[in-house]
């Protein structure tokens, strides 16, 4: 019905928003607001007001937002079955959003007219090359280590499991404007997939490889949260500072072979992945969509096997 244009934000329940506040912190994010019954927390990018929403309550994932290209975006979308009518958002941020459930029950958002907040200056980091020995010539010292959080710059992507990867991928796609990116064969019933990697249309503009991935499954159940960092050297950082603090680590440092992105995972105090990434495969609408056995798919260019704990239920991992 419309093609939505980013990720905005997940949306998270936990019962106590300290201990996510601080592990967000320590993620590094900002805090930009906090009620009696939620926390929003931004990055250093300023495009909007937030990037990460927790509730207080239970420990699930209640859903995301998505931004919308206008007003008209917002009464077009809200003409779809189990949509709400346009409605002003009465959170911090404001704007004006439709909601309604995706095929598992996720609440999606569309959201358009979010209050936009400036950039936070992030340290530059210059990088010399094999073939370029002098891109910088004067002393770099980062940070000693463990020295500081990474630098959250936006919202990425999210990952999901369902129990109907078709319909989810019908969903997105027809509904929302994504295109498929690449997919992950089934090799039981190699006509259908076992994931798909879907990305934003936005025409000749380049964009993520993914900004969400359906993983088929018996149930459906979350499974991260992405969030693009400064660079490389800021996910190391980001690295040993989180594990300076004792959070259970996921899985990383690594490259995918699917998106190519520098990754490295981490588990909240729910056991809930949140990503770190950067440096992935930009796609266009030029992209021709291909289809990957999951040795070749599930491999990384290089790093560290794939842990078959990384898809368990999160609840099996509280701190």
């Amino acid at each position: 019905m419309i093609k939505v244009t980013d990720l905005a934000y997940g949306r998270l329940a936990a019962p106590d928003l300290d201990r996510m506040e601080e592990f967000l912190v320590d993620f590094g994010m900002i805090k930009v607001d906090r009620t009696k019954n939620a926390l929003y927390m931004r990055g250093s990018d300023g495009d909007h007001h937030h990037l990460h929403v927790t509730e207080l309550g239970e420990p699930r994932h209640i859903g995301m937002a998505w931004w919308a290209k206008s007003e008209d975006d917002l009464r077009a979308i809200s003409k779809a079955h189990g949509a709400s009518e346009v409605h002003e958002i009465d959170e911090p941020g404001g704007g004006r959003r439709v909601t309604l459930p995706d095929p598992d029950g996720r609440q999606i958002e569309i959201i358009y007219g979010m209050e936009i907040t400036e950039d936070i200056d992030v340290r530059e980091t210059l990088y010399n090359f094999g073939n370029n020995k002098v891109n910088r010539t004067e002393i770099q010292r980062l940070s000693m280590n463990p020295g500081h959080p990474s630098h959250i710059k936006r919202s990425a992507h999210v990952v999901v499991k369902t129990p109907n990867l078709a319909k989810f991928n019908e969903w997105y796609q027809t509904m929302l404007g994504l295109v498929r990116t690449d997919s992950i064969i089934d090799m039981e019933n190699q006509e259908k997939d076992m994931m798909t990697f879907n990305h934003i249309d936005a025409g000749d503009e380049f964009v993520d490889h993914h900004v969400v991935l359906g993983i088929q499954s018996d149930k459906a159940e979350f499974n991260h949260l992405s969030f693009e960092a400064a660079d490389f050297d800021d996910i190391q950082a980001g690295h040993y500072w989180l594990k300076s603090k004792g959070y259970k680590h996921a899985w990383g440092v690594g490259r995918h072979m699917l998106g190519s992105q520098i990754f490295d995972y981490w588990r909240d105090p729910w056991g809930r992945i949140h990503e770190h990434w950067t440096d992935s495969d930009l796609v266009n609408n030029s992209h021709e969509a291909e289809r990957w056995e999951p040795p070749v798919g599930l491999n990384n260019q290089w790093g560290p096997d794939f842990p078959e704990s990384f898809v368990d239920d999160p609840h099996l991992h509280v701190l």
